[in-house]
């Protein structure tokens, strides 16, 4: 009796997923990340040294942009890789950290406490679970999020989710100071981000990744891990 026939694998069509990309560290998107992160390092010790809080805005602005910027010319040029996304969580965590840490050293107050506290607290632990639980599937980068959940993916790395979940708190805080009102959007964020976390732990994980987002998704469904 002739053996049955192994099913072809379909290939991959989906953009964002991580079948047939190499990992690289020397990419031009990389680079910037480099260079928007020295920025922000050099902006801020001018603020350190000068205690002028507009070197800590321009820090602040260096790390928005160059964000932005290293993210657009990955996908534009197409060397988008999962290393590059884990160095660039790795360095927003860094820049944000070190100006709302700053800020506080300058403008020492109890009311100030609590908004960092809040903005501090779901930056660095929720929302570094949610960047990181890419790896968890076939995808290049977070930014492909939709591909396995679409609604977390609309909360957390659309254009308008990504503007007003981390840059936007601390931007209010700088031009305002008024801890109310960025305590109030730092608790709306929060409230947003403990949401995601808990879908995201929800999600069925696949037992092996297949290089296809989309085939893991349907994978872990049909054998979810244990």
């Amino acid at each position: 009796m002739a053996p049955r026939p192994i099913p072809v694998q379909p290939p991959c069509e989906h953009r964002g997923c991580s079948v047939g990309f190499a990992e690289q560290w020397g990419t031009w998107p990389n680079l910037v990340t480099a260079v928007r992160t020295i920025a922000t390092l050099v902006a801020w010790a001018v603020t350190v040294t000068t205690g002028n809080d507009a070197w800590l805005l321009a820090s602040l602005l260096c790390y928005w942009v160059g964000d932005i910027a290293d993210g657009l010319l990955a996908r534009l040029t197409q060397r988008e890789t999962r290393t590059g996304a884990v160095l660039d969580m790795l360095a927003d965590r860094l820049s944000v950290c070190l100006v709302v840490v700053s800020y506080l050293s300058l403008h020492p107050s109890a009311s100030a406490a609590l908004p960092a506290a809040v903005f501090l607290g779901q930056f660095v632990v929720l929302d570094a679970y949610l960047t990181l639980a890419f790896a968890r599937w076939s995808l290049l980068s977070p930014n492909y999020f939709g591909l396995v959940d679409a609604v977390v993916y609309r909360l957390n790395w659309s254009p308008p989710a990504k503007a007003t979940n981390t840059g936007a708190v601390v931007l209010v805080w700088l031009l305002t100071g008024s801890a109310l009102a960025t305590t109030a959007l730092a608790a709306v964020v929060l409230g947003v981000k403990s949401y995601s976390t808990l879908r995201v732990a929800r999600l069925p994980v696949p037992p092996v990744l297949s290089g296809c987002a989309v085939l893991d998704v349907r994978a872990a469904v049909v054998s979810p891990a244990i």
